[in-house]
């Protein structure tokens, strides 16, 4: 093997004789036997014919025209013997990569006889821009753009768990732990943020001006993009929304007209702006609610409609609560499009897309058998929500309880899921799960009154000086309302319909579960009510 190699680093240096230097030497020669280390950054290393080539010390050699040197002088081979530590760690040659910081001993033939490796992994941070089969593109923290390939074999962390490449998600922000050398990049973990933080609400108001002190845009006339519908908010008057720091991007003080932005909660529990957008005057607006055929040339192509409906740099896409670029919009999802009148068409000021489906979460309802505290619940039999209708298994099943995620609601609102015990044996309950594992409990009453329609009102709540809600909604009024006829199956026509909603009610919304304080005015959706007073005990919005 050995004289393999030497005879393939001849060939290498014969080649390359005529162009260099005649005082250039095969450093293997010139280094034989040597007390002093070489050491240097990794170019490249070929463990299938055995050779690391090194920059120069000073880290020069990246230029196109030194690498006929780099060859000459700074090549190194090894064989099957070698000892190779990586990070205080023994392994074998295939770890070393293009980056790294290594010394090399030569033994007295001039041949590797140890190398010891320092990694040089970098952390970038950023959020998802685009995902590939095999790839991902970033947008970095300070504004720049980053492409970074994928394997089956790239660590990628969510939650502090083993994650896999269905977690990365365009909008998500990611820590990539990388080493790059030019077009050598090696990845050593991709972290998901642990808590991302979603968009709160997609906007629009009439600007009044910026104000640089505050960062803070100040509007008027406020709406809420919600389901389709712009909604006006329940506060009159102007207001005043902060800027995040991860949007750089600041309109003038004096800008005018109408202002369509998106906020996510930051650290301090305020909503800021994340992405804005600015237009003149107050033109006429339409809505598209319809599923997307194709996006391309700047325009979009839906499914039913024959509109001209551009979109720009302006444009502000969220899917799944996360802002995404538009190209993230994949054909055949289901849209809703805010677009204002331009010349013979459209231009989009907002496309919204919501894919996720209350993320894989299963209502069940059923009688406990058995509490292992802390642990599990199992239940004699049980019923599962299938669409408004409840569909009996006659055989016990088991839940995971975790007590960092299992939330308890009880007739007087919030409870002690540590307090969970074998004193509710013989109670029916209903269980939240995803999979077996118990995302929430509810004591409520049962229901099988199935209603449907759109909020139009949310009573009952009290809300701080800021506008931060304290006390949930306890009433909602719904419009284009339907009602399910459990006999006939069938869904027919009613009126508008106001439903009180009691404290241990279930709320299921963008893959989350919860208390009302996750409806806004606008949610379309299904209300299963309680047979006799007709409250509302599970909300799921569509």
């Amino acid at each position: 093997m050995r004289s393999i190699k030497v005879i393939i680093m001849l060939i290498l240096v014969a080649a390359l004789a005529l162009s260099i230097p005649c005082n250039s030497i095969f450093a293997a020669s010139s280094n034989t036997g040597g007390e002093e280390p070489i050491k240097g950054v990794v170019k490249d290393n070929n463990p299938s014919l055995g050779y690391i080539t090194l920059y120069f010390e000073d880290g020069s050699g990246t230029q196109p025209d030194k690498l006929e040197r780099l060859i000459s002088i700074r090549t190194f081979t090894y064989g099957y013997d070698v000892v190779v530590t990586r990070d205080g760690y023994t392994t074998i040659p295939e770890s070393i990569q293009p980056g790294d910081q290594v010394f090399i001993k030569l033994d007295s033939d001039g041949y590797i006889q140890k190398i010891s490796a320092q990694s040089f992994y970098r952390p970038v941070y950023g959020r998802i821009q685009n995902k590939g089969y095999n790839w991902i593109t970033i947008k970095k923290d300070g504004g720049t753009y980053g492409y970074y390939p994928l394997t089956n074999y790239t660590p990628i962390y969510k939650n502090g768990k083993p994650g896999s490449m269905s977690d990365l998600l365009p909008g998500e922000k990611v820590k990539i732990l990388v080493q790059t050398d030019g077009i050598n990049i090696d990845i050593a973990s991709i972290d998901v943020e642990k808590n991302p933080r979603l968009v709160t609400g997609v906007y629009r108001g009439t600007v009044e001006f910026y104000d640089s002190m505050r960062d803070s845009l100040v509007v008027s006339n406020i709406q809420e993009f919600v389901n389709g519908y712009w909604i006006n908010s329940p506060f009159i008057g102007i207001q005043r929304i902060r800027y995040s720091e991860e949007l750089r991007e600041r309109p003038m003080p004096r800008v005018s007209g109408m202002a369509y932005f998106a906020t996510q909660k930051a650290s301090d529990g305020t909503d800021r702006i994340v992405a804005a957008a600015f237009r003149s005057g107050q033109p006429y607006t339409s809505i598209f609610r319809d599923t997307l055929m194709g996006l391309a040339g700047g325009r979009m192509e839906l499914q039913n409609s024959s509109e001209i409906i551009r979109f720009d740099e302006k444009t502000i896409a969220i899917k799944d609560q996360r802002l995404v670029d538009i190209s993230n919009i994949n054909t055949l999802d289901s849209i809703k499009v805010s677009a204002e009148r331009a010349g013979s068409g459209y231009l989009a000021n907002v496309l919204v897309c919501d894919s996720i489906n209350n993320n894989g979460l299963t209502v069940y309802r059923g009688r406990i058998k058995d509490v292992v505290k802390h642990t599990s619940i199992t239940v004699e039999s049980f019923a599962q929500l299938d669409g408004v209708t409840w569909e009996f298994t006659n055989t016990p099943k088991t839940f995971d309880i975790e007590l960092g995620v299992t939330r308890f609601l009880n007739d007087s609102g919030i409870g002690n899921i540590r307090e969970f015990d074998s004193s509710y044996k013989g109670q029916t309950v209903y269980i939240v799960a995803q999979g077996t594992k118990i995302q929430l409990i509810s004591t409520a009453p049962y229901a099988d009154s199935p209603a449907s329609g759109r909020i139009t009102e949310l009573n009952g709540a009290t809300y701080d000086s800021s506008g931060q809600l304290l006390a949930d909604y306890t009433n909602m009024v719904i419009t284009d309302t339907m009602i399910y006829d459990v006999e006939e199956s069938l869904w027919k026509a009613g009126n508008d319909t106001s439903i009180d909603i009691p404290v241990h009610a279930i709320v299921l919304k963008d893959g989350k579960v919860g208390s009302t304080s996750l409806l806004k005015t606008g949610d379309e959706i299904k209300v299963i009510r309680h047979a006799q007073n007709l409250e509302g005990i599970l909300i799921i919005c569509d």
